[in-house]
């Protein structure tokens, strides 16, 4: 490996290899797997992804893992089972075991828990940063009976992280303008007319640590799209990507911006889900930004509560 790269492409490795583990968080890889995939060697890799990201690959790759399960304790409605093939793990016993290596619970017992340590801080960090902007005017929008419903198909996400650590949301925030204008200029020039500029994070909110969350904006396409797809993988090969499952949806219009929308969203799914109104199917919502004062809340839903 050249000793001349930049700091940005030695980043750039590290956060491919963290793209990868999420978008192959159900399936069965090694290390190798993804340093061959990224053309360098697994000693380079391992040192280069610890320096930049602060943990071994390996430890992100568990408690990724991990965090993403316990979100689906948290609103989904598989059985730990489910959740243990979801995250994969091959069997219900070694992820019970893991699972309550790191949260000290037991999988049963942590469904039960009704306000976790780390959704109250970070629900009080976000509250704190968007309280200016005003989303409490806006709480009466976030209402069952004003979602859509409707079916998703399968897609793929080109997306940057544009806040990973300290104060995450602050940084999203501070950052997402300049994000959604590019993203904004490839829909135009590349016509990707059935295209959503979108943004959320890539953890399981509230159970990753504030500080550890990292916050994305990207662009969907559904997976049809074969000649958007070249398009945007010759010309922005950096891009980090991810596939979206399609299925059914719950939509959600709100004339707000995302920052103001963000924790009356998940004040709505979290009431929703614990009273059984609906229960999701995966950890992958996402706010779509249609403009600069309106979007719009997708949520993943199991079928039988479609």
């Amino acid at each position: 490996m050249s000793p001349l790269l930049t700091k940005e492409q030695l980043e750039n490795f590290a956060l491919q290899g963290l793209s990868y583990a999420d978008d192959h968080v159900s399936d069965p890889f090694s290390i190798k797997d993804v340093s061959e995939r990224l053309g360098i060697s697994y000693s380079y890799f391992y040192h280069n992804f610890t320096e930049c990201m602060g943990e071994p690959f390996w430890h992100y790759v568990k408690r990724h893992r991990l965090e993403l399960a316990a979100g689906l304790l948290r609103h989904s409605g598989y059985n730990i089972g489910e959740i243990s093939d979801h995250c994969g793990y091959a069997t219900t016993a070694a992820f019970s075991k893991a699972f309550k290596q790191h949260f000290k619970e037991s999988p049963k017992d942590f469904r039960r828990i009704i306000i976790l340590p780390n959704e109250k801080r970070t629900l009080q960090i976000t509250e704190g940063i968007t309280a200016a902007i005003g989303s409490e005017a806006f709480r009466g929008l976030f209402n069952y009976e004003r979602c859509e419903k409707m079916r998703m198909p399968d897609s793929i996400l080109y997306y940057t992280l544009i806040s990973r650590g300290q104060d995450p949301v602050a940084e999203m925030i501070a950052r997402m303008t300049q994000h959604y204008t590019l993203f904004k200029k490839m829909q135009t020039l590349f016509d990707l007319e059935q295209s959503r500029i979108i943004t959320g994070t890539l953890d399981a909110v509230p159970v990753t640590d504030y500080e550890k969350l990292s916050m994305f904006a990207g662009i969907l396409i559904p997976a049809t799209a074969t000649a958007a797809h070249a398009q945007l993988r010759q010309n922005f090969s950096y891009l980090m990507r991810k596939r979206i499952s399609g299925g059914n949806y719950l939509k959600l219009p709100v004339p707000m911006d995302f920052a103001t929308a963000g924790i009356p969203m998940y004040n709505f799914i979290s009431m929703n889900c614990k009273e059984g109104v609906f229960k999701m199917s995966g950890n992958h919502f996402f706010i779509s930004l249609n403009g600069p004062n309106y979007s719009e809340i997708f949520i993943p839903l199991l079928k039988k509560h479609y």
